[in-house]
């Protein structure tokens, strides 16, 4: 027996692990190829997804540089202006659009806006459209001149006197108005719209029906409003108090006539003018001297008897120039 214990199977530990295996068999040729060519073409894929990378990553920072540097210059740009497209005359008072404010007190003032451009009251203004039409919209109210012969009532008052100078409407959220040459007034708030008319006719359009007010007579208004879903009409007093704001901005008068600038201060009250005898005649062939621009239909009255040694005297809706005692 050899003095070396590994010759002897029989004190061998691990030889019972191994009975029965046998060597693996070596692979075919063919077999070896195509492994080692799979192997080779995805590395060499790779290699190729690296290199593309290292080449890319420069155009990459340039590109983020790039936004970067026109980020800033677009920063830099002074932001797009839009000119206003409407150009209205404000010959009195005080109004916001946007942030803007503009103001006109003895001198007209030129306002350029945009169409449905919300515009804020702050004190019984006037405007004077291309045509002539006067608008007066009451202190506190909005609106949107949409074109020069239209406007967006949002919540307030507004008058309207086109004296057959052309249409002119007026939208509220309840229907829009429209003058048959005419003086009309037009409430609005979230409730209701009214609709008083001195002279001429209206038509008022609601989604349910379309009414046109009947003839004024004179010293009369007609007054409509729309209630639930119909239009209710009546007939009242052309001096309702309902008229009384639009005499804070006043137009004033450029007539140098006595018996001409009283019937437009009665016509502008809502009242009937009557003369005691002899005075028309008389007061025809006088001429007033001063300036009535931007007074309100008493305050022009006053100084035109005050100028013609008249008085005046009112009843109802009637008022009475006579000579003085």
């Amino acid at each position: 027996m050899s003095d070396d214990p590994r010759t002897d199977p029989a004190d061998d530990p691990f030889e019972p692990l191994f009975a029965g295996v046998s060597r693996r068999p070596r692979p075919d040729e063919a077999a070896r190829d195509r492994a080692f060519a799979a192997v080779t073409e995805e590395w060499e894929a790779l290699r190729s997804r690296r290199r593309r990378r290292r080449r890319l990553a420069p155009l990459a920072v340039a590109a983020t540089v790039l936004v970067g540097v026109l980020g800033l210059v677009l920063l830099r740009q002074p932001a797009t202006v839009v000119p206003p497209s409407l150009t209205l005359e404000l010959a009195q008072g005080h109004v916001r659009v946007n942030g803007r404010s503009f103001r006109a007190t003895r001198h007209p003032v030129t306002v350029g806006i945009h169409p449905d451009e919300t515009i804020s009251v702050m004190g019984a203004s006037r405007w004077r459209t291309v045509n002539g039409t006067d608008v007066r919209v009451n202190n506190g109210s909005t609106f949107a001149w949409r074109t020069p012969a239209s406007i967006a009532l949002h919540e307030g008052q507004v008058y309207v006197a086109t004296d057959g100078r052309g249409s002119f409407a007026v939208a509220t959220p309840y229907g829009q108005v429209t003058d048959v040459g005419t003086r009309f007034l037009v409430g609005s708030d979230t409730e209701r719209v009214e609709v008083a008319v001195r002279e001429g006719r209206i038509e008022l359009a609601t989604p349910l029906e379309t009414r046109r007010s009947k003839p004024v007579r004179h010293g009369q208004a007609q007054f409509l409003s729309v209630e639930g879903d119909r239009i209710v009409e009546r007939t009242e007093s052309a001096s309702h108090r309902r008229w009384n704001w639009i005499h804070t901005a006043a137009t004033g008068y450029t007539t140098r006539n006595p018996v001409t600038m009283l019937r437009e201060i009665a016509r502008d009250l809502g009242k009937e003018l009557q003369f005691a005898e002899g005075v028309e005649a008389s007061l025809r062939m006088e001429e007033l001297d001063g300036d009535f621009g931007g007074l309100s239909p008493r305050a022009a009255l006053h100084q035109v008897v005050n100028a013609t040694a008249t008085q005046w005297q009112e009843q109802g809706d009637v008022i009475t120039v006579a000579f003085k005692n």
